[in-house]
């Protein structure tokens, strides 16, 4: 099993929890600067590479457009996982740095 963790957070919170997986195989991916057709199609080619990948985590910086977040999880078999920092939006979690520890945790742990 594969996890993929979609993150609309800024640029320091995205690198902090990259550093926290650091020692993981893990593929990262930044599609936050792009507008919304080529990060769908940067987020789809980037999910299925990774499905064929030997890599487990798959950390994605976005940018929180809801209808991608939908559609990826609608088209693409891996675990697909969204926190965002924005208060306003439906992923939103009052503490995602610590969210994402315990996701990636579990997701050891039970890999």
């Amino acid at each position: 099993m594969k996890l993929v963790l979609l993150v609309d957070s800024s640029n320091g919170s995205y690198a902090r929890m990259a550093e926290l997986i650091k020692d993981k195989d893990t593929l990262l991916v930044d599609t936050e600067d792009c507008d919304e057709p080529h990060e769908r199609k940067k987020l789809f080619e980037s999910i299925h590479a990774f499905s064929h990948s030997s890599k487990e985590i798959m950390l994605a910086k976005i940018s929180g457009r809801e209808s991608i977040i939908r559609e990826l999880g609608d088209e693409c078999p891996e675990m697909i996982l969204s926190l965002s920092f924005n208060k306003h939006s439906r992923h939103y979690n009052a503490n995602p740095i610590q969210t994402f520890q315990n996701l990636i945790y579990t997701f050891e742990r039970e890999h």
